[in-house]
C-alpha cells in the first residue's frame, strides 16, 4: 500500500524550525514511499511586512540536493502552501505559475486582511456563526480568482480559533451553511480543484480532521475525488500522525483512492 504525506513544513517556513534532514529521516524510518515539503508562502499586503517567504530559488536547490540523497530510499516532492486572500493575487502569479512545484496547496489563513489566528476577526464580525460565514465566503472569491492551485488547504481551518470569544467555535453549523458550503463544493470539482484531508485538527484539539467528516462526505457526494493526505507537520515527530484513522475514515465515506501530485499532474492511489 503506497504511503505518502503531501503537507510537511521545515525550517523554510517561518513557523517551524524543523531541519530537512529530520524529516527526510522520519519519512524513511516510517516507511513512507514519498513525503511533499509544503512551506508557507503568505503574503502580506505590503512587502515590509512579509514574515511567511522564503526564497524559492534556495527552497528549490536545496529540496533538490535532498531528492538526490535520497533517492534509493524516499520521493521527495516540491510544494508549497500559499496562503491565498482575493486582493493579492498579482503578488502570488509568478509564484503561481512557476515551474518548479509538484504541488500547491492553496489555503485560507487570513480574512479581510485579518489573520484567523487572532481574534481580530471575532470581534469584527462579532458572532461565531457570521465568522464562519465570512470565512466560507472568502473561500469562494479566492475560488474565483485562483486557478493554479492543486487542493484547497484545510477547508474548516476557522475552527481551530476563536476560543477567546466563543467557547463553541469549534462547532460549525453545517445546515446554516450547507448552501454556500455546496457552493464551494461544487465550484473545486468544476475547476478540478481537490481538498485534502488534514489530520493536524486531531493534533490540534479541534475533535475532528480538517475538514470534518460531514464535510468530507458531502464532497463525495457531489462527485468529488480528488483528495491527499496530510499531515500539516511543523515537527518531524508529527508526520504522518493520526493517518491510519484518516484512511478508514475515507474508506467508510466511499472513497476508494488517495491522490498525490508530480509536476502538478494528478496520480490516483488506492487506500
Amino acid at each position: 500500500m503506497y504511503k505518502g504525506d503531501s503537507h510537511v513544513h521545515s525550517r523554510f517556513s517561518a513557523d517551524s524550525k524543523e531541519k530537512l534532514e529530520n524529516i527526510f529521516e522520519k519519512a524513511v524510518e516510517l516507511g513512507l514511499d514519498e513525503i511533499t515539503i509544503t512551506d508557507h508562502m503568505d503574503f502580506a499586503d505590503r512587502e515590509e511586512d512579509d514574515l511567511f517567504v522564503f526564497d524559492i530559488d534556495e527552497y528549490v536547490k536545496t529540496l533538490n540536493t535532498y531528492k538526490q540523497k535520497y533517492k534509493d530510499k524516499l520521493i521527495i516532492k516540491i510544494g508549497v502552501e500559499v496562503g491565498i486572500q482575493p486582493h493579492l493575487y498579482k503578488r502570488y502569479e509568478p509564484v503561481l505559475k512557476a515551474n518548479c512545484w509538484d504541488f500547491i496547496i492553496g489555503s485560507s489563513h487570513s480574512v479581510d486582511h485579518m489573520d484567523v489566528g487572532y481574534n481580530d476577526i471575532y470581534l469584527k464580525y462579532k458572532t461565531k456563526n457570521e465568522v464562519h460565514r465570512r470565512y466560507f465566503e472568502t473561500i469562494l472569491e479566492n475560488l474565483d480568482i485562483y486557478h493554479d492551485i492543486s487542493v484547497y488547504g484545510h477547508l474548516d481551518f476557522i475552527r481551530r480559533y476563536g476560543g477567546g470569544v466563543h467557547s463553541d467555535h469549534k462547532i460549525i453549523d453545517l445546515e446554516l451553511h450547507k448552501e454556500l458550503i455546496d457552493k464551494i463544493l461544487k465550484k473545486l470539482i468544476s475547476k478540478n480543484i481537490g481538498i485534502e484531508i488534514n489530520t493536524s485538527g486531531i493534533r490540534y484539539g479541534v475533535g475532528d480532521f480538517h475538514p470534518c467528516r460531514e464535510i468530507l462526505a458531502r464532497y463525495k457526494e457531489l462527485g468529488g475525488k480528488i483528495i491527499t493526505i496530510g499531515s500539516d507537520a511543523h515537527r518531524a515527530e508529527d508526520i504522518a500522525k493520526d493517518f491510519g484513522e484518516a484512511k478508514e475514515l475515507l474508506k467508510s465515506l466511499g472513497y476508494k483512492y488517495f491522490c498525490t501530485f508530480t509536476n502538478r499532474k494528478l496520480e490516483f492511489k488506492e487506500l
